[in-house]
């Protein structure tokens, strides 16, 4: 640390100390261009893999699509008629139904609803049902459940990704600088802004990293506007500099290199096992197991940054038709039905609080702040505790 006169005062000499080492860590990392090259150049090779898996996902399996499809506009249709107890014409509503499945123009199909379905139901007698899904800025094609899966593992990579960039790029910062560290302690430096100017380096890195990930990713395989990118991005720098705080405290406990990242897969993992997707949370019975699941899952990042981008998509407020089985109902029409839900539904369980709703957005965000700022005061600690 270069020499300089500091102020007398506290937070003077903190502030002057934050910012001399702010300019320091800058400087190590523009100094190593091997690194920083791959620092950045990681971000589009992840970005293309994750592309290149997923690329025209949108039309795997399109007959499962379909026929969820008919079976949600049968069932529309169906209601009405059952509700004035008329005669139920399957054969006419099935023919109606898969038309409107398969046409993915929205004026045609609006037409073919004024010409054809809106004469049969007058004729009826019966109100017209909804047979359109609006949602604001345009009319999106419903899916099913199994299609919301594989629209969900996009998002579940791009936190995943991000969460390896914040872990890996934060766990080598302080135990590979612990005889300067230790030297320094003891004479003039303290931990606070030596701790803090680390954290906002890599906020800043991981931020680049993050924006550059998501417009790459985002508008070419979810279809999504630029803006939509960068609000995804977001989220995914929450996860990643939460994941650095994370790094950041496991470098600070370590006293060996090669400890923290033999730790790295073991902080890895349970993102992948419990982080929402491969078991997700709709689908856990109550039992001992899964109350475990549950409980491994709260502690994780991927499982609360995921369930908070999902909140992003076009299909946040609905479009996913989940399947319901129903093999004690009375009527072969009732036996399979397709409910119109959302991404979010597919896998996580409505929040509440009380008697409201309070969303998947808002509170994983602050749990996830929360935990960062947990992660920053035990790292805290823990460098002080050893050279202080």
């Amino acid at each position: 640390m270069p020499c300089q006169r500091l102020p007398k005062t506290t937070v003077g000499l903190l502030l002057s100390q934050w910012v001399v080492l702010i300019q320091r860590n800058f400087r190590i990392i523009f100094a190593d261009k091997l690194n920083l090259s791959l620092i950045f150049l990681q971000v589009p090779l992840i970005a293309m893999l994750i592309i290149v898996a997923f690329y025209n996902f949108n039309r795997d399996k399109q007959s499962f699509d379909e026929a969820a499809r008919i079976l949600y506009y049968f069932g529309i249709m169906k209601e009405p008629l059952e509700q004035a107890d008329k005669s139920i014409n399957i054969d006419k509503l099935h023919r109606y139904a898969k038309t409107l499945a398969q046409e993915t123009n929205i004026a045609t199909r609006l037409e073919y609803i004024n010409t054809t379905i809106k004469p049969f139901f007058d004729r009826k007698q019966v109100p017209v049902p909804n047979l359109t899904f609006t949602y604001i800025k345009k009319e999106i094609q419903l899916i099913s459940d199994m299609a919301s899966v594989r629209r969900g593992s996009v998002y579940f990579l791009l936190v995943a990704a991000c969460i390896w960039f914040g872990i890996m790029g934060s766990c080598k910062e302080i135990v590979t600088e612990q005889p300067i560290l230790k030297r320094e302690s003891r004479s003039y430096l303290f931990i606070f802004p030596y701790l803090a100017a680390k954290f906002l380096v890599l906020t800043i890195v991981l931020g680049v990293q993050t924006c550059l990930l998501s417009i790459m990713v985002v508008p070419l395989l979810l279809e999504l506007s630029w803006m939509d990118a960068l609000w995804i991005g977001l989220i995914l720098w929450v996860a990643a500099f939460v994941s650095a705080s994370l790094g950041l405290f496991i470098s600070s406990v370590v006293t060996s290199y090669r400890v923290a990242l033999t730790l790295v897969p073991l902080l890895m993992i349970p993102q992948l096992l419990f982080g929402g997707l491969l078991r997700p949370q709709v689908d856990l019975e109550n039992s001992v197991w899964s109350h475990l699941t549950n409980a491994l899952s709260a502690v994780t990042i991927q499982r609360w940054a995921f369930e908070s981008i999902l909140t992003t998509d076009a299909y946040a407020d609905g479009g996913i038709l989940k399947l319901q089985v129903n093999p004690k109902g009375n009527n072969e029409l009732e036996l399979v039905q397709a409910k119109n839900t959302s991404l979010v539904s597919s896998f996580f369980r409505p929040r509440q609080w009380g008697n409201f709703e309070v969303g998947h957005l808002w509170p994983p965000l602050l749990y996830l702040l929360g935990a960062s700022l947990v992660f920053f005061i035990g790292g805290y600690f823990a460098l002080r505790w050893r050279f202080t």
